[in-house]
């Protein structure tokens, strides 16, 4: 017994010696092997630059290249398109003198409403009254204005009169019609008259009384109209212009004989400022 161990240890050693010799396995280093492996690439994977993950920044001279073409990239989209914020903040900026003034022009109570350039205008234009230097200058204006005519200018208080007598001014045949003498004259005087913004006039028609009263006023209206006709050609509107037909309603003389009815048969325009116009159609209506 004591030669089998000795004998069998030897065995052993042989064939341990020959496997190192001829590289067969040696369970125990494959083990060791296989735990070794996982390891080794574990450590290769980690030398590696590893792929950026989408979202974060890569470090070094790449991440500083990334960050400025991220940069110019936001730049180019900000300048495009302004962000949604920006633009509804500027809606809302934009809005807001709207609702201002909107507010403004319905709640009057404490308001501070700037009044309109044609109120301002209308505020500053002045009043001018009838003064003897305005009587003056316009009585001589007229009489230039009808000078070499049958008009005759009168002075009469405050206001301008020029008489055109009917036998003078009118066709015979046609009592209503201006003759074509008169036009100049009255076109001197209309210009006169839309010359200044303050100046207004007033016609009346008279007659002399013969046949019906109402054929009378009638004729003398159309003669009033046929003068106004040249007024209304010079620009001159209803607030400066107004005509009234009296007939015989009004005589200078009497009409007992051809004379006076002659001198009674007259168109008079009567030149006025224009806030007392209302004020002589007062006076002069029947």
């Amino acid at each position: 017994m004591s030669l089998i161990k000795p004998a069998a240890l030897f065995v052993c050693v042989a064939l341990a010696g020959c496997a190192g010799k001829w590289g067969l396995a040696d369970p125990a280093k494959d083990v060791a092997a296989t735990k070794e492996k996982p390891l080794v690439q574990a450590q290769k994977s980690e030398s590696r630059p590893a792929a950026e993950p989408q979202g974060k920044k890569a470090s070094g001279p790449d991440a500083a290249q990334s960050a400025r073409k991220d940069e110019s990239s936001a730049a180019a989209k900000k300048d495009l398109k302004p962000s949604a914020p920006a633009a509804k903040a500027e809606e809302k900026v934009a809005a807001e003198p709207a609702v201002k003034e909107v507010e403004s022009s319905w709640w009057s109570f404490g308001s501070k409403k700037k009044p309109a350039a044609g109120e301002v205008a209308a505020k500053k234009v002045e009043v001018i009254k009838v003064t003897p230097a305005w009587l003056d200058d316009n009585e001589k204006r007229l009489k230039e204005a009808v000078a070499g005519s049958k008009f005759q200018v009168e002075r009469r208080g405050d206001v301008l009169v020029v008489v055109a007598p009917v036998d003078a001014s009118f066709n015979p045949d046609r009592p209503s019609m201006l003759l074509p003498i008169t036009l100049g004259p009255l076109s001197r005087i209309a210009k006169l008259v839309a010359s200044d913004p303050q100046n207004a006039v007033l016609i009346l028609g008279h007659g002399d009384g013969s046949g019906k009263a109402e054929d009378g006023r009638k004729l003398s209206l159309e003669r009033a109209q046929s003068v106004a006709s040249i007024f209304r050609m010079s620009g001159l509107k209803s607030d400066r212009l107004m005509l009234r037909g009296l007939g015989a309603d009004k005589p200078l003389v009497s009409n007992d004989n051809a004379k006076g009815r002659a001198q009674n048969r007259r168109v008079e325009v009567m030149l006025t400022m224009r806030h007392t116009l209302s004020g002589l159609v007062a006076q002069n209506s029947r």
